[in-house]
């Protein structure tokens, strides 16, 4: 669960009370670990095989959690796979956490089933199942915040450091 500044994890379906179903436990291991470009693909390979309600419900949990592919069509199978995957690398759980248990069973089912994540498996017998804590970004740490602006003091900016007073090097 996120609160206004605090960038918590969402926790996935069933992890705390350790209720996960398989299917989606090895899905969430593809997704923590596969190679991006893999992964991908999988997903265009997946998203055709479910039902259009599903297919809706995925489409809607893109936009509504990713804040992403307001254009889109759930016939746009290759550019929903893409930020499913980029959005799951970005903000791991954030997307799983908004998808319905059914629709989620029913991806995590289908991207397991399809021939790029075959063989993708070797591993998952000595994963802990966590997610990983995802950095933020150093530049955006302090919200662009700099103590000496409007204090007279010059400001902590590299582009005006030694050389670069006039513009350039």
């Amino acid at each position: 669960m996120s609160r206004f500044g605090f960038r918590g994890q969402p926790e996935p379906p069933g992890e705390a009370s350790g209720d996960e179903d398989p299917v989606v436990r090895q899905y969430r291991y593809l997704l923590r670990t596969a190679p991006a470009d893999a992964l991908e693909a999988a997903h265009v390979e997946a998203i055709p095989a479910l039902s259009q309600a599903n297919q809706e419900s995925l489409l809607e949990a893109v936009q509504g959690s990713l804040l992403v592919g307001g254009h889109l069509t759930t016939r746009d199978h290759a550019k929903i796979a893409h930020l499913v995957t980029a959005g799951e690398r970005r903000a791991p759980g954030q997307l799983l956490a908004a998808l319905p248990a059914d629709v989620l069973q029913s991806l995590a089912a289908a991207v397991l089933d399809s021939e790029p994540s075959f063989g993708l498996l070797g591993g998952y017998a000595s994963w802990d199942g966590a997610e990983p804590q995802t950095p933020d970004h150093p530049d955006w740490a302090d919200g662009g915040f700099d103590p000496q602006v409007g204090t007279g003091k010059p400001r902590n900016d590299p582009r005006t450091a030694k050389g670069y007073a006039d513009g350039g090097p």
